[in-house]
């Protein structure tokens, strides 16, 4: 049983879903270039960095969780910062390999969080809505390295 009402579970949801949307907006002007009304240049880096950014803060999450007795032990706090050193590193790659290690950044959080729901370290709700975002966000990465033809 949650301990939050249904109507908070699909908020935070919702809310979960805003933030896929800079992706989103990566794969539809990889597929269609003409519709941006960016720099391409600027475009892929503000991506990384929008990625970069996202890897630190689900390592904040984590920290988090376990600074209130939640999933994981100290060595929780150093996984939860190499998160941050990945994403910042990803900044020095080129665009194609920085989306390529973000997904795979993603995915072993992902992994993580289904991992401590299934153990009973975070809540049920938490690890199935991150299961569902690990899997949008990483194919839609997936995505544009399809679309640029690197896949």
């Amino acid at each position: 049983m949650n301990a939050f009402p249904a109507y908070w579970l699909r908020l935070v949801t919702s809310i979960a879903m805003l933030g896929w949307l800079p992706f989103l907006g990566g794969l539809i002007f990889t597929v269609f270039p003409n519709l941006s009304p960016f720099d391409t240049l600027i475009f892929e880096r503000a991506m990384i960095g929008y990625g970069a950014l996202i890897l630190a803060f689900l390592g904040g999450v984590r920290w988090g969780i376990r600074l209130q007795g939640g999933a994981g032990s100290d060595l929780t706090f150093v996984m939860g910062v190499l998160g941050s050193v990945l994403g910042f590193i990803t900044l020095l790659m080129p665009y194609s390999l920085a989306l390529a290690v973000l997904t795979v950044g993603y995915g072993a959080h992902g992994a993580w969080d289904v991992w401590s729901g299934a153990s009973g370290g975070v809540p049920g709700f938490y690890a199935k809505m991150r299961s569902f975002m690990t899997w949008l966000v990483c194919l839609t990465l997936i995505g544009i390295l399809l679309a640029r033809g690197l896949l």
